[in-house]
């Protein structure tokens, strides 16, 4: 316990003696054959392709979540009373709630980091931006 309290102290301090970094301002948008291209994309799109993408994962973790809490149950009918089978069952089942509940945390939890940088869609919940 000495020791992992002695690491946090550590860390912790030497990461509250960092200096900022002044850099300097670039274009992100150069003047040039590229212009087009990148005046086409700005923070918000990005913010809206990565909510799209992480939409998309929930989805799928939802679909794959209802596969194995379907097969657990179909395992757990089917077992017939035996007792290695029916765990067997209750451990499908056990892992594909956990597994919901990890993908729905992970996506809230990327969506409120998103919208604190301002990437995310807007939304009705205020937080501080940086």
């Amino acid at each position: 316990m000495k020791k992992l309290v002695s690491a946090a102290v550590g860390v912790v301090s030497y990461l509250s003696l960092a200096g900022g970094a002044f850099a300097q301002t670039v274009d992100p948008c150069p003047k040039g054959e590229f212009n087009a291209l990148c005046s086409k994309f700005n923070a918000s799109d990005t913010g809206s392709i990565i909510g799209t993408v992480l939409t998309f994962l929930l989805i799928a973790a939802v679909i794959v979540a209802l596969f194995f809490l379907i097969w657990g149950g179909i395992r757990w009918i089917t077992s017939g009373g035996d007792k290695t089978k029916v765990d067997s069952a209750r451990g499908h089942i056990v892992a594909a709630i956990v597994g919901l509940l990890i993908a729905f945390v992970a996506y809230f939890i990327v969506q409120i980091i998103l919208n604190v940088f301002g990437l995310g869609p807007v939304s009705s919940l205020e937080l501080p931006t940086f």
